[in-house]
């Protein structure tokens, strides 16, 4: 890995930020669904996410697992997109020769 270092750093900021958010954000006292109520907006869903409110089920305003929940899937998104850039990287070498 090249880029190693940097790498670990920037996954580490990234986990800081999640943290800070998830903490901040289970703090504030509006959160948009209140504010759009006041404008009298009602919520359509179009879909059942498996997540409702990105909080699990049973655990509404918890924010560790929230905040757990935030790290997990910032690592999930890391490593689909450091893979699809190594994907994409084999594929041009290959290509290049």
């Amino acid at each position: 890995m090249k880029y190693g270092k940097l790498t670990i750093i920037g996954i580490i900021i990234s986990i800081i930020f999640v943290i800070i958010g998830c903490i901040w954000l289970s703090l504030s006292v509006e959160t948009f669904d209140e504010i759009a109520e006041n404008f009298g907006v009602k919520e359509n869903p179009i879909w059942n996410p498996p997540l409702p409110d990105y909080e699990l089920p049973g655990f509404e305003g918890n924010v560790l697992i929230n905040t757990i929940i935030g790290i997990v899937f910032t690592i999930v998104v890391f490593i689909v997109t450091y893979s699809i850039g190594n994907l994409l990287k084999i594929k041009e070498s290959k290509k290049s020769k």
